[in-house]
């Protein structure tokens, strides 16, 4: 006969996103497995997606549970279970009447499926980190470079000022010296003048 399993709220809430019931504020439920014996699933597992074999699988949780085509199967001391809500409740389902992507692998091919696939996110996840570093390790050494571009741009633009107020300088010093001269001459012609002026008058 088949015997109903009450599952703790959280199993798969995270795919979900349901709000608890009332049965769940308790933290856990304890259900009853085939064979008369039970256990309790105390904490929300996390799912990973099998591409290749078209299911997840929970990782994470001391239990087996698989989630495919919005149904949630358990796997307890070698006999499957099987509910449409995470809630429950859950019945016994023979292993001929799983679907067949579940099946036709062995529990033992699923966890391996799972932990190989597990392994490959986070060496992708490593690498996307490691690209991302590069990437802002890359940007920071630019960011740098254009500011040290920037300080030397300046340092550019500002010797070249001090040079053309250097020149300008250099340039009112030069005029100034030439109109001192040309007063200078006209002082002297002047007085040339009235010198030769009063020489005229005295004779």
């Amino acid at each position: 006969m088949k015997k109903s399993i009450w599952l703790a709220a959280g199993v798969a809430g995270m795919l979900l996103g349901n709000a608890a019931t009332e049965a769940d504020a308790a933290g856990n439920a304890q259900i009853y497995a085939k064979n008369g014996r039970s256990f309790v699933i105390e904490s929300r597992p996390n799912f990973i997606m099998l591409p290749e074999q078209g299911f997840s699988v929970a990782v994470g949780s001391r239990y087996d549970i698989v989630f495919f085509d919005n149904r949630y199967y358990i796997n307890q001391n070698g006999a499957w279970y099987r509910s449409s809500n995470y809630h429950g409740p859950w019945k016994y389902i023979r292993e001929n009447n799983l679907p067949s992507k579940i099946r036709r692998h062995s529990l033992d091919d699923i966890r391996r499926f799972r932990d190989n696939e597990y392994n490959r996110n986070n060496h992708t996840n490593r690498l996307e980190q490691q690209r991302n570093d590069e990437n802002s390790r890359r940007t920071l050494e630019q960011q740098r470079s254009d500011e040290n571009n920037k300080r030397v741009l300046d340092q550019q633009r500002g010797d070249e000022n001090n040079k053309r107020l250097l020149d300008q300088q250099r340039s009112d010093e030069n005029n100034k010296r030439l109109l001192d001269q040309q007063r200078s001459d006209e002082n002297n012609r002047r007085t040339l003048e009235q010198q030769r002026s009063d020489e005229n008058r005295k004779r």
